[in-house]
C-alpha cells in the first residue's frame, strides 16, 4: 500500500485555487502558512475555510532562514506561529515546515520544545519510509523541468539546465528513467509509479504562487489525476504521516 502526501508552502491567497484541485480530485494534504510573508496571504476566513477540509500546519512568522537568527528570535518565530494559527483556528497545530527547508538541530530542538509533533523538509526524492518526524521528507516538487524559466514563457539562460542538475539526480538515483526528466508532469508520473510499485510514501509539494508563475496549473491537475482515487493507495495529510513514524 502506497501513501499518497501532498504539501504547499507560504499562505498565498492561490491556495483557494490550488484546494480547489484538490478537491476535484480527492487529494488531502497539509497548508504550511505564514504569517507576514507573502503579501497577498490568504485571509483569516481562507484559513479557517481551509482547516475544515486540510491540515493546517506553521511556517513561521516571516519566513527566515531559521540557521541565521538568534534563539530567543528563533523561539518566537516557531512558537509564535503555532500560537498564532491555533487562536485563529481554535484547535491544536501539530505540524511545521522549516522555510526555505533551511534548519539545523537548535532550530529541530525548539520545534520540539515548541510542542510541535513533526516537521517537514524539503529533501526531494525520498519514497521509503523514514525513522524521524521532524525530518519529514519529500519526493518530487512542482517546478519546471528540465529548463529553469523566469515565468510561464522566457527562460533563465544562465541557470537553464539548473532544475536538472539539482532535482533529477535523486529521483534518477531511485530508478526513474532520464526520459521522464523532459518535464515535470513526465517526472511525477513516472516517479509515482516506481513508489507504486515498490511502496512506501509519495510525497508531492510545491507553491501555489510560483504554480501560478511557472504556468503549471494544467500540468499539476494532470498529475493530481494520475496519482488519485487508486484502491491500492491511502491518502494522507503531513501530520497523519508524521504520526504515522
Amino acid at each position: 500500500m502506497l501513501t499518497v502526501t501532498t504539501s504547499w508552502d507560504d499562505g498565498d491567497v492561490l491556495d483557494v485555487k490550488l484546494a480547489r484541485l484538490l478537491d476535484r480530485y480527492n487529494i488531502q494534504g497539509t497548508f504550511y502558512i505564514t504569517k507576514d510573508y507573502r503579501k497577498e496571504r490568504l485571509s483569516d476566513e481562507d484559513i479557517r475555510a481551509l482547516s475544515q477540509r486540510y491540515e493546517i500546519g506553521a511556517h513561521t512568522l516571516t519566513h527566515p532562514d531559521l540557521r541565521g537568527i538568534a534563539r530567543a528570535e528563533k523561539m518566537h518565530e516557531i512558537q509564535g506561529s503555532k500560537e498564532w494559527l491555533e487562536h485563529l483556528l481554535g484547535k491544536e497545530v501539530s505540524s511545521f515546515c522549516y522555510p526555505s527547508g533551511f534548519f539545523d538541530a537548535e532550530s529541530v530542538e525548539l520545534i520540539k520544545e515548541a510542542g510541535f509533533r513533526g516537521a517537514r523538509t524539503t529533501l526531494l526524492g525520498n519514497i521509503e519510509s523514514f525513522v524521524d518526524p521532524f525530518l519529514l521528507p519529500t519526493t518530487i516538487q512542482v517546478y519546471p523541468m528540465p529548463f529553469r524559466k523566469l515565468g510561464a514563457r522566457g527562460y533563465w539562460w544562465g541557470k537553464l539546465l539548473q532544475p536538472f542538475t539539482e532535482r533529477s539526480p535523486a529521483l534518477r538515483a531511485l530508478g526513474v528513467p532520464l526520459t521522464a526528466s523532459r518535464s515535470f508532469e513526465a517526472l511525477a508520473c513516472a516517479t509515482f509509479d516506481l513508489a507504486l510499485a515498490r511502496g512506501g510514501v509519495f510525497h508531492l509539494w510545491g507553491h501555489s504562487w510560483e504554480i501560478e508563475k511557472y504556468n503549471l496549473w494544467r500540468p499539476l491537475e494532470r498529475v493530481l489525476s494520475y496519482i488519485s482515487n487508486r484502491d491500492d493507495c491511502r491518502y494522507m495529510t503531513n501530520g497523519e504521516v508524521m504520526r504515522s513514524v
